[in-house]
């Protein structure tokens, strides 16, 4: 809505919600969250405004409906302009709120920004863990220069070969043996890194993004509650392996893992789960029941603030579900209806969203948060063609030529097996979908309850995880398996990822020694020398280092004292190395080319 009042030298405008300003003002788009009219804005909430320059904005008032006047400060965004105004203290629940903004957008313009919402009634889940599996002690890896470190062992079934991408493999391993954490491997198995979570906590959608146009890894860590869903923070490290930001959600809420996509401009897209007390008797449950609110908030990762917030509830409602509601309120009433689960920016700025639950994909506007299409689901857009139905799936992304790709789990409970990884085209105007492609694996067809992902590869090829299983297959161009490998017997890995990657440690490389006593000949048996000749074992590893061809090593009676003495291949995460006997010892690493990358610290020989 939008009024023109007139007064002397001054054009006053009253803008509501994110509506473009006539060229009269401003070429530029409002856009305010909460957004107008939302039902599910959290107590803690911040009053977001993308567009205007924080220099521009002010004064304010802020008028809860029971809570009365707030006051508060304006902080800018470093991404992009605009600002939010963060209240001094909360809203209450169930009040609504009414905002006024004025906004000098130039000179002699004076534009009344305005904002109304209602504050939801938060409500407390339980969170409990999912219980893990132990395993067996061959299913867990084990290292002689990092002893603390114990990830789990990758089995590779079919080697890769001719059609295989370059790159390793990512994983973030979860509920299984060994270790849970962020995880590079080569298509060996071979470890290359790993980073242990911190204690009580896993990892996930864990690989490489751009930002500030450097290749930087990525993940989630936090707890997975039994509800599927996580409570958390956002990491991005350097190709040094040094923490460079940690992303956390705003307005009271913990991030998600099941999304945490950077922008090119120092943003990042967080997903978070918000239970909220509402009605579920639309869709047959308690009429005092709990729904869980899937939310979207664009973050900026230097400030923390949000800038832009999205709830589902305002958008699909609890009857749009294919999950069955909660009889009473004896099983604490919370219904998981929406369950999103991936979100990536369209080719226009919009978002394409997932949501497990209501078996869709929704296309939103990034602007004002409408929906301008959903496929599948209770109310498609568009009419599907011959296979083209998923059920549970993860993983939705843009394509080229209008496809979308997708991980169809099919499993949790099963509705039409085995999970496969599926590639829809869309005609935009005439409103069809079409299945353009299909990834199964055929040599064993599996079907997964929860989590996967279908990624797109350099060639043609892709790569899919299948999420509640341990596997991971890579397929060529003609959806022939040309890799396969997995984690042990229990293992999650929400995502697997095939991607390039370069990096060297800031730490040292690892050395241990080990003295080798001369072995024991019983009496009377004949010994070759070799097994009576005395020495030691050298170890040496460099977590995470990707250019390490071959270990130098050297020795000698001090430690200013040092030769090279031995020279091999670098074998594996940890090279053993026998040499002969010396008191002091230490390893270089080398390039191909011979060039020392680093070198350890010189260590004694243990016994």
């Amino acid at each position: 809505m939008i009024k023109i009042r007139k007064r002397p030298a001054v054009i006053a405008l009253l803008i509501t919600g994110a509506l473009a300003l006539p060229a009269a003002a401003s070429a530029s788009t409002v856009t305010i969250s909460p957004l107008p009219g939302s039902t599910t804005a959290l107590p803690g909430t911040q009053i977001s405004f993308l567009g205007p320059a924080a220099s521009t904005l002010g004064p304010f008032s802020v008028i809860g409906s029971l809570s009365g006047r707030h006051v508060g400060h304006l902080r800018a965004y470093s991404s992009i302009r605009g600002a939010s105004f963060v209240p001094s203290k909360p809203f209450f629940p169930g009040e609504h709120v009414t905002v006024r903004a004025a906004w000098r957008p130039n000179r002699g313009t004076r534009v009344v920004l305005t904002d109304a919402f209602t504050v939801a009634v938060p409500a407390t889940v339980p969170f409990n863990e999912f219980p893990a599996v132990p395993g067996k002690p061959s299913d867990v890896q084990s290292f002689q220069t990092l002893p603390q470190v114990h990830p789990p062992v990758v089995t590779v079934h079919r080697p890769a070969g001719t059609g295989s991408a370059p790159g390793y493999v990512f994983a973030s391993p979860y509920l299984g043996p060994g270790q849970w954490g962020p995880m590079i491997f080569d298509s060996a198995g071979n470890l290359l890194w790993f980073r242990p979570s911190p204690a009580g906590k896993d990892a996930a959608d864990f690989r490489t993004q751009l930002y500030r146009g450097k290749n930087q890894l990525t993940w989630w860590q936090g707890k997975t509650i039994t509800f599927g869903y996580g409570l958390g923070e956002d990491v991005i490290a350097d190709a040094n392996y040094r923490t460079v930001s940690v992303v956390r959600a705003g307005n009271g809420l913990m991030a998600d893992e099941h999304e945490f996509l950077v922008t090119a401009h120092g943003s990042a897209y967080v997903l978070a789960y918000s239970p909220v007390a509402t009605s579920l008797a639309p869709a047959g449950g308690p009429a005092n029941g709990i729904a869980l609110d899937g939310v979207i908030q664009q973050v900026d990762i230097h400030t923390g603030l949000v800038m832009w917030e999205w709830h589902s509830l305002d958008h699909v409602a609890v009857t749009e579900s294919y999950s069955k509601p909660p009889p009473t309120t004896a099983t604490n009433g919370v219904y998981d209806y929406f369950h999103i689960n991936s979100l990536e920016i369209g080719p226009h700025g919009d978002l394409l969203i997932s949501a497990r639950n209501t078996w869709a994909l929704y296309d939103v506007n990034s602007h004002t948060g409408a929906l301008l299409w959903r496929l599948a689901g209770k109310r498609s857009s568009f009419t599907l063609g011959p296979n083209v139905q998923f059920a549970y799936q993860h993983d939705a992304r843009w394509l080229p030529g209008g496809e979308i790709s997708l991980f169809d789990d099919e499993g949790g409970p099963p509705i039409k097996p085995p999970s496969r990884g599926e590639v829809i085209k869309l005609d935009l105007h005439a409103n069809t979908a079409t299945l353009a492609n299909q990834l199964v694996r055929t040599s064993g067809p599996l079907i997964t309850n929860s989590q996967g992902n279908a990624q797109t590869l350099p060639g043609g090829g892709w790569m899919v995880g299948w999420g509640g299983l341990p596997n991971m297959t890579e397929f060529d161009g003609h959806g022939q398996i040309v890799y396969d490998a997995q984690l042990p017997a229990g293992e999650f890995s929400y995502r697997t990822y095939r991607l390039p990657w370069a990096a060297q440690p800031t730490e040292p490389p690892l050395i241990v020694a080990k003295a080798r006593p001369a072995a024991v000949c019983p009496p009377g048996a004949l010994c070759p020398a070799l097994l009576v000749r005395p020495g030691d074992e050298i170890y040496a590893s460099w977590n995470g280092a990707t250019t390490v061809s071959s270990w130098q090593v050297l020795s000698g009676s001090g430690a200013a004292h040092l030769k090279p003495v031995a020279k091999t291949p670098k074998r594996g995460f940890e090279t053993s190395i026998p040499v002969p006997a010396a008191k002091f010892f230490q390893v270089r690493a080398l390039s191909a080319s011979g060039k020392v990358l680093a070198a350890s610290a010189v260590v004694r020989p243990t016994p």
